[in-house]
């Protein structure tokens, strides 16, 4: 898809989806030909008068007959933000393109809120166009030259430029990491996973550091051996730093992602129902992956680690078994009461090699837990965190973003559920309710001491089920949603003085 930016007015060509979204009375119709400016205007009265709140798709027959007019009010899209209506009525209008074989989409966005809304409206199509298609055999027949054109003001050019060159990378990146989500776990192994963060940190000059099963039994990273121990795919841990030559000196990002590239729950088993979506037990390394890549094609001035544990949790013959204890990389003793409780343990290594990188933030991505779903559903990340203020800006530009958190708290009091009486702590809670915050007081025995830290529990959004969603969810079609890296860019702007 070709996105493209033209001064108002234009020559609209043939073979088109002329789009136009109301806001707030507000339509972007300028330049409309002909009585498309009628009906531009009737549209507008019907809204303002509550008569109607459906998108209009009408043909546009004193032009090209070819073409069409879709105006759509931010009134029609409920449930969500303006920010998010935007990127949802940008999304539909791209489908109506392609249900109407045509080539060419035209937001009218000649307005005083164009460098407000071009960007949002870019953001819907870019992440609403990803397709993972590459195992099927008839494929959608997407053309190869779509484009869409903004058409703006003379004056805003350049501003909605600048924006779109924002967007374009992180929208690329969030895609890039569905992608990898979305592939077959023999496909993605954790030797994969290391080849993919060698292929970025060559790319765009990253510093990268990956310890094979052999230097982790050398260095004392036994979380990982432990998970590891049943799979042919042995377990690695990946190191990048994305270090610019202009950053805040006193400011370091720390990102963690589980990165469990199948997880049958070892011989604590899964059932067999939906055990294929464990594939998606990668999708926190998947995050850390590819935020600190969208941070060095943005140039963000600011220091930023990725730190990725990844392994398979299979079943073989070498498998750790229920009451296996292990020496953590801090030196704590975990009795694994559960095998399929396993994310957490390789994020004691994470940890672990965060904590030499001296980071002044530290922020982790899990699917950890089935007991944040019960708690929040499928489309909110629970949070916990040691530090209101981080909590409050996360939450703040997670909302922003369009990946919305809430916070859960870390009530010491349930510490009592880990205790053990043959080592240090239980990897799992000795009742079912609240697992999720059983789960963070464990990770929080193992963080950097002194760092403010945000757990992010995304094992709701990560994927988009079709039996929760349908089709779609918003603008993602079901499958891996890429959640999380949006957030973090934001944020690394937002410690970067941005």
């Amino acid at each position: 898809m070709k996105l493209e930016i033209k001064n108002s007015p234009i020559k609209f060509p043939a073979d088109s989806v002329i789009a136009g979204i109301l806001d707030q009375n507000e339509i972007l119709f300028k330049g409309l030909p002909g009585k498309a400016l009628d009906l531009a205007h009737k549209y507008q009265k019907d809204i303002m008068h509550n008569k109607t709140k459906t998108p209009l798709l009408i043909p546009l027959m004193d032009h090209k007959q070819d073409s069409f007019l879709f105006f759509a009010a931010l009134e029609s899209v409920k449930y969500y933000s303006r920010n998010e209506a935007v990127k949802i009525l940008a999304y539909k209008a791209l489908q109506k393109m392609r249900d109407l074989g045509r080539k060419n989409l035209i937001f009218l966005v000649d307005t005083k809120k164009a460098a407000d809304i071009a960007p949002l409206l870019a953001e819907g199509l870019l992440l609403g166009a990803y397709r993972f298609d590459r195992y099927l055999s008839k494929k959608d027949q997407t053309p190869t030259d779509e484009c869409v054109t903004f058409v703006c003001n003379p004056s805003d050019k350049p501003g909605i430029l600048n924006q779109l060159k924002t967007v374009i990378p992180i929208c690329e990146s969030v895609n890039s990491a569905r992608e990898i989500i979305d592939e077959p776990s023999d496909v993605v192994t954790p030797e994969a996973l290391a080849k993919r963060a060698r292929s970025i940190a060559r790319r765009y000059n990253l510093r990268c550091r990956i310890l094979d099963e052999k230097q982790l039994a050398k260095q004392g990273y036994n979380g990982l051996l432990t998970v590891g121990a049943g799979s042919p795919h042995p377990p690695r841990l990946i190191v990048l730093e994305y270090i610019p030559r202009k950053s805040s000196a006193n400011k370091h990002l720390c990102i963690v992602g589980k990165g469990i590239t199948f997880d049958t729950g070892g011989i604590c088993l899964k059932p067999a129902k939906k055990m294929w979506e464990m594939k998606t037990d990668m999708s926190g390394a998947a995050a850390a992956l590819h935020a600190i890549e969208a941070a060095a094609r943005l140039s963000i001035p600011l220091r930023i680690s990725s730190v990725i544990p990844a392994a398979e949790n299979a079943i073989g013959r070498q498998a750790n078994l229920p009451g296996y204890i292990f020496r953590a990389k801090n030196g704590k003793t975990v009795h694994v009461i559960n095998t399929d409780a396993e994310g957490r343990l390789i994020l004691t290594d994470a940890f672990a090699a965060a904590r030499d990188l001296k980071p002044s933030h530290l922020v982790d991505l899990a699917t950890l837990t089935g007991s944040c779903i019960s708690a929040l559903g499928y489309f909110l990340s629970g949070l916990f965190g040691n530090d209101p203020a981080f909590n409050k800006l996360y939450l703040e530009l997670a909302e922003k973003a369009g990946e919305p958190c809430w916070e859960l708290p870390l009530h010491n009091e349930y510490m009592q559920y880990l205790s053990c009486d043959f080592a240090d702590i239980n990897n799992i809670g000795a009742i079912s309710e609240g697992g999720a915050i059983q789960a963070a007081l464990f990770l929080s025995e193992f963080i950097p001491e002194g760092v403010p830290w945000i757990h992010l529990d995304i094992a709701g959004p990560a994927r988009i089920g079709k039996d929760i969603a349908g089709d779609q969810w918003k603008y993602l079609r079901a499958g891996a949603s890429g959640v999380g890296i949006r957030a973090l860019i934001l944020l690394a702007r937002r410690l970067a003085g941005d």
